[in-house]
């Protein structure tokens, strides 16, 4: 059940933390100043803040400008954030707003979840019309998220649990059923009998940064592959829901994941990685065997795309920033023009990152060329401006709707195959070393091509 115009207390643990301040502060900015939702914020971190302290460093750092009337619905709570005994203050603010339904969001390291939901428990503001948001990663295998999500359900229902993953947000993810179920061109050829394949790309030129410590415990898989890529993956190939009601979207992404599978010859199907200098960055050992390169070939088992590879790309220190999803189609089944070589495949590109943007790739007569053809593009919903995937995502959860969210089934399917990945990595001699700056390893290259296939390589970056 959602409610468009809520009253809402939102809760944020750890606010002094850089997603608080940089994304979830900002989007909820964003989202006062188009109005329509009462939303006070109370910010709750460590640090001997008052109120006012924290309006000056949001004001100072410049994540909301001086003096905006925003800063007066913001409050700030220190909290021993791991002592659940010390949620008493919590709880007598809370009590002061007994007109507003309470959301707490979690901006805290996964070890901090426990300690958080016995405190909200302990206090007794797990009330039925309570919601909690976690962000990710949700465990870091199938056995931890399933200890976690016992954990959870003791203080929260199902329907009170909001697990965020944030590229779902994006106006061009958030487009892919539209263009899919909205359109009679498209859909009756999105099926093995015209696509040829499926890429999906994720990669980011910079390294691990100042989050070694995290990332060598997560590695690529585990950061990216098991929700952000799965998650993309599962709006692409899912069937078509019943409705547009959030649990419908959701039934059909779980039995899409649910339908993937590895080759049985798995390390000939996965491609793993690791930047040149990796070990030398800051928090990360010297032996550490983590990838921060994966590429994968999978299938799914059903009648849709029955025989239809798919592949997933991740990986840091690559030669670019660049999320997108695409349809190759297969050649034309006609003899004509398919003897030339020049004959290009047609594509649909679901360009997420750094522009988003849907591309449609197809073959028209060369001008003054009666037997020649060219490949031209058509481009549409694309934009450099499109809304930060936050404010989407805070105001499907102030409003209770989970579509944007996942569900447990979608997480408890997704570690299935991760896991097995993990062990394969950890099993697997080969961990190949890639320059920063470059494509990532050959290997990747040689996994499409024992196929006859090749990455897509956007010939031109569109203005």
């Amino acid at each position: 059940m959602t409610d468009q115009n809520p009253k809402t207390l939102l809760v944020i643990f750890g606010a002094t933390g850089d997603l608080a301040k940089r994304k979830l502060i900002p989007a909820l900015h964003a989202i006062h100043r188009h109005g329509g939702t009462d939303v006070s914020v109370l910010a709750i971190g460590r640090k001997p803040f008052s109120s006012r302290d924290f309006r000056e460093y949001l004001q100072a750092e410049s994540f909301i400008p001086a003096n905006d009337a925003f800063l007066e619905k913001i409050e700030y709570l220190a909290l021993p954030i791991d002592d659940p005994s010390g949620y008493g203050p919590l709880r007598e603010y809370a009590d002061l707003h007994p007109d507003r339904h309470v959301v707490f969001y979690l901006s805290v390291p996964p070890e901090l979840f426990e300690p958080v939901i016995s405190g909200i428990g302990q206090s007794g503001l797990n009330a039925a019309a309570s919601r909690v948001a976690f962000e990710k990663p949700f465990g870091s295998d199938l056995a931890s998220a399933k200890r976690l999500n016992a954990f959870v359900a003791q203080a929260f229902s199902e329907d009170q649990i909001f697990r965020i993953d944030h590229y779902v947000g994006k106006e061009t993810i958030q487009n892919v059923l539209a263009f899919r179920f909205a359109n009679s061109l498209f859909e009756p050829v999105w099926n093995h009998q015209y696509v040829d394949n499926i890429q999906i790309t994720a990669t980011e030129s910079l390294g691990v940064e100042n989050r070694g410590t995290y990332y060598d415990h997560a590695g690529a898989l585990r950061d990216m592959i098991q929700n952000h890529l799965f998650q993309v993956l599962a709006l692409t190939v899912m069937e078509p829901p019943h409705s547009l009601a959030s649990s419908a979207i959701h039934d059909e992404k779980v039995k899409a994941v649910r339908a993937l599978r590895l080759g049985a010859d798995l390390p000939s199907h996965a491609v793993f990685g690791q930047y040149a200098g990796y070990r030398g960055e800051p928090g990360i050992p010297p032996s550490s065997r983590t990838e921060t390169f994966a590429a994968l070939r999978l299938e799914l088992h059903n009648w849709r795309f029955k025989g239809v590879p798919i592949y997933l790309r991740t990986g840091k220190a690559l030669a670019e920033k660049k999320t997108e999803i695409v349809i190759e189609f297969r050649k034309n089944a006609s003899i004509l023009y398919n003897e030339a070589d020049d004959v290009e495949r047609n594509r649909i590109v679901f360009s997420v990152s750094p522009y988003e943007g849907i591309s449609v790739g197809f073959n028209v007569k060369a001008y003054g060329e009666p037997k020649k053809t060219e490949p031209v593009w058509s481009e549409f919903a694309q934009t450099t401006e499109s809304p930060e995937a936050y404010v989407r995502i805070l105001t499907d959860l102030i409003a209770g709707d989970h579509t944007l969210f996942t569900r447990w089934d979608m997480i408890e399917e997704s570690w299935k195959i991760v896991d097995r990945l993990v062990n394969c990595k950890e099993s697997c001699p080969i961990l190949h070393t890639y320059p920063v700056g470059s494509d990532g390893p050959a290997a990747s290259d040689e996994l499409l091509a024992r196929d006859g296939r090749e990455w897509y390589r956007c010939p031109e970056t569109p203005e």
